[in-house]
């Protein structure tokens, strides 16, 4: 195996240097020659051996080097703060199940099955095991990239299937007793913005008022894959609630820092207008169940919440099916007395 570096001595100073292939050259820090070649073939010996490793399938890397290696480079704004946070979270789950001096190579699919069983005993939802596995599976792509690991050991994982059961979400008639119900005036606000748009968390709570138009009637939403971005038209109940917040800082909703925060505030008035049973992502599900009732179509529904699969749209079918049920007797025609057999 041809080693790609070579031994050479400064002429100026008389020092013994190791030059590698890209031009990179470290000081051995002594003029004897012959400490100097032993010290080259120490090191010619570990590069072999880190060679070997690589090959062979093996790491030198540990969870524990690689999360942290990973943690620096990935912090905002090499990626967004939620994806961030969302990766150190699921790697800190497979550090406590396998453990930080493990080597990367020793880490398998069985782990895999720990994680999500501790998960489950934990009495975490499905939603929350499959976000960690997905994070897992994307972090361990940059292990592959460094040449930390010839290949993503947990690249063939699935996720737990999602139980499909109709989306929880707020009536008509609840909407005014539950919005009458916060005291609090930004509150109100921010829950009257969600249940008028549809949007998700972050996404009202990243809005800034760069990105709303008034005159034009449309409001933009910025994702972290450029392509998924895109503007939606201001429904009149969001545009009256844009008109009435000062415009003093940058963010459109600036109160609410921090996404648990919300959605600590809209579950307890939840819980305190005595819908306890719903959380903030249902004022999204209400928002698509209500479309569907007053005719709106799947297919406009994926544009208006910015779904990139028309399968997560799905989960409002049946409410288009009920509404289907209801509008089945609108064609009405006199059909004949049927001819009764002697």
């Amino acid at each position: 195996m041809k080693i790609a570096m070579r031994l050479f001595k400064r002429k100026r100073d008389g020092i013994w240097y190791v030059e590698f292939k890209r031009g990179q050259a470290r000081s051995l820090k002594t003029r004897d020659k012959k400490e100097a070649k032993a010290l080259f073939a120490a090191i010619k010996k570990e590069y072999l051996a880190g060679r070997l490793r690589e090959i062979s399938g093996q790491s030198n890397r540990t969870l524990g080097e690689f999360i942290k290696e990973f943690c620096e480079w990935a912090a905002p704004p090499t990626q967004p703060k939620n994806t961030y946070r969302a990766n150190k979270l699921a790697l800190n789950k497979l550090a406590d199940i396998a453990g930080e001096n493990t080597r990367l190579d020793k880490l398998n699919i069985k782990h895999i099955d720990q994680l999500i069983a501790k998960c489950k005993r934990e009495n975490l939802s499905v939603f929350s095991i499959n976000n960690y596995l997905r994070h897992l599976r994307s972090s361990f792509n940059k292990a592959v990239d460094w040449k930390y690991l010839p290949a993503n050991p947990f690249r063939k994982i699935k996720e737990l299937p999602t139980p499909k059961s109709p989306p929880k979400f707020m009536e008509k008639k609840d909407i005014v007793k539950f919005l009458a119900s916060i005291e609090d005036e930004d509150l109100q606000k921010i829950v009257i913005a969600y249940l008028a748009t549809g949007r998700r968390r972050s996404e009202l709570l990243n809005l800034t008022w760069q990105d709303v138009n008034l005159e034009k009637g449309i409001y933009y939403i910025r994702k972290a894959k450029r392509h998924l971005s895109r503007y939606y038209p201001i429904p009149e109940i969001f545009r009256a609630v844009l008109e009435s917040l000062p415009r003093n800082n940058e963010r459109v909703f600036p109160r609410w820092k921090h996404p648990d925060t919300i959605s600590h505030k809209v579950k307890k008035a939840l819980r305190d207008a005595g819908y306890g049973h719903l959380r903030l992502h249902d004022l999204r599900h209400t928002f698509g169940t209500l479309f569907v009732e007053d005719g709106g179509d799947l297919r406009t529904l994926q544009d208006m919440l910015g779904h990139t699969e028309y399968r997560t749209t799905e989960i409002y079918a049946h409410v288009s099916q009920r509404h289907l049920k209801e509008e089945a007797n609108r064609v009405q025609f006199p059909v004949p007395v049927p001819i009764v057999k002697k």
